[in-house]
């Protein structure tokens, strides 16, 4: 039996174990009677932080600004995204128009998935402008109707908020319009897009104009507004027949695996909720000011005498519903945003139990849910806070996610600004040791360093999983030097790093826009810009936790840029392993096809490898799985390198497209930008493949037609490319027996040639500069199949569609195949003129060009790439101007054969709170600078590459500064059993699938030859498994070795460990790196 010690903090453990009970057998816990607010005012909109806010109108243009927002709106649009309701307007309107603003839930808001974007004169014609929503409302003067955007003609016919029902050719009553016997839902529509878009964005900017300026305009019709809002919540009580998807027994009628929400789904839920719930707070000094206001209330049913009366049946009906479906999973978004709505109820609401005496229904003391049921939930339930910036950040601060959804997790900001607002009101009730300070952590920092780290061209994301997507081409001028704005005060004024002061400015150096009811740091940003420290390098760089590399070069409007993408997502995650991305004088050459049109076609088109510029094997679908490493990266004289690998076709995970087939262990790419002069340069590509019978490499470049090379070209008249009998996006059963319905059968208009000799595709922009894309393709291993196509989801317009390029190599018992190819993003006239194969072994490529010709060696070997092992990897360039040698760039391995091309060295010490190894030194390891290159770590489980910062020698160990952090994961232990140790915390990476026989599934895992130590014990880890639910979470470390329980009891018992990339035994690899150049 395992041995149980320390779990999560009695009380949170005790509490949020008896709300579970309590909800399980009534939903909220109160009675009417009980329904008395303990709150005795403002506890967000404080007199301090509106005094802050006056402040900043008194100061600055930008809090102007926002205040006039505040009073105009951002319009209405979708069913989530305005923050701002329009509250002048809102204050002249009567009070019967502010109750109706918010529609009853008795109109459903989910509908069946055909009838979602369709229009009874156009039909789905409108999909073309929005295939989600393509519909607007104006709740100001077309209350209850919906508009088409593509004819402009409002629905329904009837004046429903008039009482009419039946009038006209398009009537709704709330249950549909039949139009020749298809239903159309426009009220539900409507009801759903004014919710997130009027009543959410009306309540935050009433309250907020009410605290600001005290006029009983804006208190009162936020609080009718609000109180309307309370009447119509659903909750799991007595409106149960009022959630989401009440008509549908509680789950998507099309997505089957979504479930849960309120008004809206479960996700939006998380923010509309925390909207109203500091909308109440606001609103909270104006409700024992306006007895004809409750008489108002109390006319339409609300059992409202006088102020108390009304603030307990908002906190009853609104603030305790929400905070319910916080518990029971029907309110849960991203990462971020349910931890934020909980902290804000806890904040506002400020009632705080002292034991379950208190959350007795009898006792008509205190309701529950509560306060302190919030902070256990965000620190230590389905929100587990307490490590998630340390266990859900990769090394470099990079999130689980897709670059752009990573940012969700900034939501956490607030909820460590509401978390100290709760300690300031309640000092001592939440210690740091049991409810941490979230951004204290060191590597909380990292996530906001990743943002500046990420950005390339002071503009662009990688287009990694569902970021980004593919528009009209298009040059974008730099805009910020990270994503996060306003994040990024904050992080100034916590960390004080002046570079992160550079990031929360602009491109003209003037800080971004602050937050109105927070302290604005501008004086001390000018004072910081004015450091060194400020510089943001724009240089080739790693976020190798992450999975990213980006080769970057130029300055000002030469800049350029070339991303390899090997990251391991567990969120918004595509199928795009290897990926690459090119970004040249503010294009995107490169752009992937980001978040899905529909989902109806993630995976069969916006998420298929095939559509990604990547290799497929057997047009097989890569697991989802972890397995990207990067191999070496270098950046010299003008010579930028990126190695990675990946492990798409996991053998234990994978079913192969044929029985028997040869796994796929080879999969690798090799990346070099070579900077020609400041302004010109091109990036030759390496693709190392093997497995299977059939290798695929797609190409597509930006929304703009491909010029083709004059081949020998054979045009398939009809069909598709899986088949000429195959029509487009129909279902078809492929040559290994497999019934389909993806990529292959949605890019039509085929052709196909034999390419012997290397040609280039075009990609012309009509940007006045002249730019364009060529990309090379070079035949290694003899001929190899072409093919040119165009295709689209069915979810786009049929006049929109992506041209592809697919090499195709058909191989013999798994053989490899080597992709190369040369992309040269120009401006003007190519910079490559001619591309020749000088030998296949060792593979020498010559890159002609005006004036010099440059000779490169890449070696990669054809050996299997999903272990760690040591990789004999390397590239030479070499260029040769009017006879002469002027520049030789040598990086690690490049000639096969040679051994001495790298230095290895077993870990002997290791400082963790540091980022410090340390090696015995010997005469080949202290000749070498370090300082600037970067390394590799890796044992038999795990592999990453680190920049070194600083070398030094002490006491016969050459000590290497890393630049970044060991650290992945931590929490407390929570039991014991052989080889095994659970912790108290949520484990982000760890394994969800089911174990076989009680053991970890073999394969990739993010934890596999980590190291477990709380300072004095290690133990190495084989990987970890996630299981049970919030309240008895499994967070299972499995150990390489069979270490007892008893041993594990002794060692470990009552101790927070730490799991780390690296430890003693490990070893550092170092690519050697000469170079000489003619300056």
């Amino acid at each position: 039996m395992p041995q149980q010690y320390m779990g999560k903090p009695a009380r949170a453990s005790t509490l949020v174990s008896a709300m579970k009970v309590l909800m399980m057998t009534g939903g909220l816990i109160m009675g009417m009677a009980a329904m008395v607010s303990s709150k005795d005012g403002p506890t967000y909109y404080t007199p301090e932080r509106v005094e802050t806010a006056r402040e900043n109108l008194a100061r600055y243009d930008w809090a102007k600004a926002a205040f006039e927002r505040i009073k105009t709106g951002d319009g209405f649009s979708y069913y989530i995204g305005p923050d701002y309701g329009p509250a002048e307007t809102y204050a002249e309107q009567s009070d019967e128009f502010m109750w109706l603003l918010q529609p009853t839930t008795k109109i459903a808001r989910a509908m069946e998935h055909e009838a979602r974007a369709i229009c009874p004169v156009h039909g789905t014609d409108v999909r073309a402008i929005d295939p989600w929503c393509p519909y607007k409302i104006d709740p100001i003067n077309h209350p209850y109707k919906i508009q088409c955007m593509l004819g402009g003609e409002w629905y329904p016919s009837n004046d429903y908020a008039a009482g009419d029902m039946t009038s006209g050719d398009y009537p709704d009553d709330g249950s549909g319009c039949v139009v020749d016997g298809r239903r159309y839902y426009f009220l539900r529509e409507y009801a759903h897009m004014a919710y997130g878009s009027a009543v959410i964005p009306g309540l935050r900017s009433l309250s907020q104009a009410y605290a600001l300026t005290g006029d009983a305009r804006y208190g009162r019709k936020g609080v009718i507004l609000l109180a309307r809002l309370a009447s119509e919540y659903p909750n799991h009580d007595d409106r149960q027949d009022r959630l989401f998807y009440a008509l549908y027994n509680g789950r998507d009628p099309h997505y089957r695996w979504k479930t849960g929400g309120m008004i809206t789904d479960l996700i939006w839920e998380t923010f509309c909720l925390e909207g109203a719930v500091y909308a109440y707070d606001g609103l909270f000094n104006y409700m024992d000011q306006d007895p004809d206001m409750l008489a108002f209330l109390k006319g339409k049913g609300l059992p409202v005498e006088n102020a108390a009366d009304l603030r307990g049946y908002i906190e009853h009906y609104l603030l305790r519903a929400g905070m319910t479906g916080l518990l029971n999973g029907a309110i849960k978004g991203n990462e971020g945003h349910h931890q934020a709505a909980a902290l804000a109820c806890a904040l506002v609401l400020d009632d705080y139990p002292d034991s379950l005496a208190d959350i007795d229904p009898s006792s008509n003391a205190t309701s529950s849910p509560n306060s302190t049921d919030m902070v256990d939930y965000t620190f230590h339930g389905e929100g587990h806070a307490a490590h998630l910036l340390v266990n859900g950040l990769t090394r470099d601060g990079g999130g689980h996610e897709s670059p752009s959804y990573n940012r969700i997790k900034l939501d956490l900001i607030r909820v460590d600004q509401a978390m100290t607002s709760i300690r300031q009101r309640h000092p001592g009730r939440f210690p740091v040791e049991t409810y941490p300070d979230l951004f204290g952590e060191p590597k909380a920092k990292m996530i906001f360093d990743w943002f500046v780290d990420v950005t390339m061209l002071d503009y662009y994301l990688p287009s990694i999983g569902d970021t980004g997507g593919v528009p009209a081409l298009r040059r974008v001028a730099p805009q910020w030097y990270s994503m996060l704005t306003t994040q990024n005060l904050f992080a100034f004024r916590r960390y004080n790093d002046a570079r992160l002061a550079r990031a929360a400015t602009g491109m003209d150096g003037k800080p971004f826009e602050g937050e109105l009811f927070e302290p604005y740091p501008v004086d001390d940003i000018v004072a910081a810009l004015q450091t060194p420290e400020s510089h943001i390098d724009r240089g080739s760089r790693l976020l190798d936790g992450y999975g990213v590399g980006i080769l970057a070069s130029g300055a000002d409007q030469q800049r350029r840029a070339a991303m390899l993408n090997y990251s391991s997502l567990l969120g918004h995650r595509q199928c795009d392993n290897l990926s690459l991305g090119l970004f040249a004088r503010g294009v995107d050459w490169l752009p992937d096809l980001g978040y899905p049109v529909s989902w109806d076609y993630r995976w069969q088109w916006d998420s298929n490898s095939m559509a990604h510029n990547t290799v497929t094997v057997d047009e097989t679908q890569p697991r989802q799985d972890f397995g990207g490493m990067g191999r070496l990266f270098a950046s010299v004289d003008g010579v930028h390198v990126i190695s990675a690998s990946h492990d798409p076709y996991p053998v234990e995970r994978v079913q192969p497209a044929r029985e028997g087939a040869k796994p796929t262990q080879l999969y690798e790419r090799l990346v070099v930008l070579v900077d020609v002069d400041e302004d010109q340069f091109y990036t030759v590509d390496l693709f190392a493949v093997d497995g299977g019978e059939q290798h695929d490499q797609s190409w597509h470049g930006p929304l703009v037609p491909v010029e083709s090379p004059p081949l020998d070209w054979s045009r398939q008249e009809t069909g598709t490319l899986a088949g000429a009998e195959v029509e487009q996006f129909a279902t078809w059963t492929d040559r290994w027996g497999r019934e389909r319905d993806d990529f292959p059968g949605f890019l039509t208009d085929i052709q196909r040639a034999t390419l012997a000799e290397p040609v280039a595709w075009t990609w012309r922009s009509d940007l006045p500069e002249g730019d364009g894309l060529r990309i090379h393709l070079v035949p290694v291993d003899g001929p190899l199949e072409v093919i040119a196509g165009r295709g689209r989801s069915p979810a786009r317009p049929q006049d929109w569609h992506l041209d592809y390029v697919l090499a195709r190599r058909s191989v013999a018992d798994g053989e490899a195949s080597v992709f190369l190819s040369v992309l040269d993003a120009y401006q003007g006239e190519p910079v490559v003129q001619q591309v020749r194969l000088v030998s296949h072994t060792p593979l020498v490529l010559e890159v002609a060009r005006e004036g010099a010709v440059d000779r490169l060696h890449l070696n990669v070997p054809l050996t299997p790439s999903t272990t760690t092992t040591h990789r004999p990897i390397g590239v030479r360039v070499q260029t040769v101007r009017a006879g002469e040698t002027t520049r030789d760039v040598q990086v690690g391995e490049w000639m096969p054969g040679d051994e001495g091309g790298y230095l290895t060295a077993p870990i002997v010490a290791v400082d963790y709170e540091s980022n410090r190894v340390g090696v015995a030194t010997t005469p080949d390891l202290v000749s070498q600078p370090f300082v600037g290159r970067t390394l590799r770590v890796y044992n038999h489980g795990r592999a990453a590459l680190y920049k070194v910062t600083g070398q030094a020698q002490a006491d016969g160990i050459l000590w290497l500064d890393l630049d970044g952090t060991a650290l992945l994961g931590r929490g407390p232990v929570s039991s014991v059993d052989e080889g095994r140790v659970q912790v108290g915390a949520y484990l982000t990476f760890g394994q969800r699938r089911a174990m076989r026989d009680g053991e970890l599934v073999p394969g990739p895992d993010y934890y596999a030859g980590s190291w477990l130590s709380d300072g004095e014990i290690r133990l190495q880890v084989a990987g970890v498994w996630q299981g049970g639910d919030a309240d008895d979470e499994e967070n299972a470390i499995f150990l390489t070795d069979a270490v007892s329980a008893d041993e594990l009891a002794r060692t470990l018992s009552d101790r927070t460990v730490s799991i780390w990339q690296y430890g003693v035994g490990d070893l550092v690899e170092l690519a050697k790196i000469d170079s000489t150049r003619d300056k």
